[in-house]
């Protein structure tokens, strides 16, 4: 494990690699992409977990953090889709570099899936995509992340504070970022390049009817369900760390076949 940051030196970004182990390094990189806000700080584990796994059989594996989350530079207010998705190229080259390899998969979990949507829908060195309980709908994530933030927000007595506009679950929340989330949808597998694609749902299956309706028409896609939920809409798992120890083998295994 090489931890490292990668950018310029006005705007650092801060990655994890993990060289292969355990076994002849393959000619494979994979990328992990965040989600964002308090679901980021539920699967800081996870995405190590998932890292040392895929490390183990092969793999070369990167996680980052986008500009102004996690240790990278910069300030939660400088977080926008648009600098998400280019920190996001920015870490598929640097994984390139490093490896050597001519191509990378990539695996996202909510907003990151989304963001590795949109940048497989931009390139032609994606091998595989991997989207894990995607946001579908930046208008319909933003309000439920509201409601949530409600729900949160109520103290002993049952009464509940105001809601500031500025945050959600403790992180902020521009205008502009509000705006860009609003505008996001996932609708995009018919411009998606890579060689295959994965859905991995832990939820409520029937909110990815229609995504799955799309995969069906993608060459090289297949829909998963893992029998093993992470609640993203309990108010009382806002601060549990994510252990998904069956999404980390179903994921590994997929990456293996």
């Amino acid at each position: 494990m090489q931890p490292f940051f990668f950018g310029t030196s006005r705007e650092q970004i801060f990655g994890v690699y993990h060289a292969p182990e355990g076994r002849a390094a393959r000619n494979a990189a994979v990328v992990l992409c965040h989600p964002l806000g308090h679901e980021y700080l539920r699967a800081h584990r996870a995405f190590r977990n998932l890292a040392v796994a895929l490390a183990g059989q092969g793999f070369h594996v990167l996680r980052f953090d986008y500009f102004g989350s996690g240790d990278s530079g910069g300030h939660a207010e400088q977080t926008t889709v648009k600098r998400c998705v280019s920190d996001l190229s920015s870490a598929i080259q640097e994984l390139k570099d490093i490896s050597g390899a001519s191509k990378v998969s990539l695996i996202g979990l909510r907003l990151g899936a989304t963001f590795a949507a949109f940048a497989a829908s931009n390139r032609n060195d994606i091998e595989r995509l991997l989207l894990w309980d995607p946001v579908l709908d930046g208008k319909v994530y933003v309000n439920d992340l509201q409601s949530l933030q409600r729900e949160w927000l109520v103290d002993r007595l049952g009464t509940s504070k105001a809601l500031s506009k500025s945050e959600l679950i403790g992180f902020a929340l521009t205008d502009d970022m509000r705006a860009e989330l609003e505008a996001t949808q996932l609708a995009m597998f018919s411009r998606i390049k890579a060689k295959s694609v994965s859905l991995l749902i832990s939820g409520d299956p029937r909110a990815y009817a229609p995504l799955k309706g799309q995969l069906e028409q993608h060459a090289a896609a297949s829909c998963t369900i893992v029998a093993e939920s992470n609640e993203w809409q309990r108010v009382d798992m806002v601060h549990q760390i994510l252990l998904p120890h069956v999404m980390v083998r179903t994921i590994t295994a997929a990456m293996c076949s």
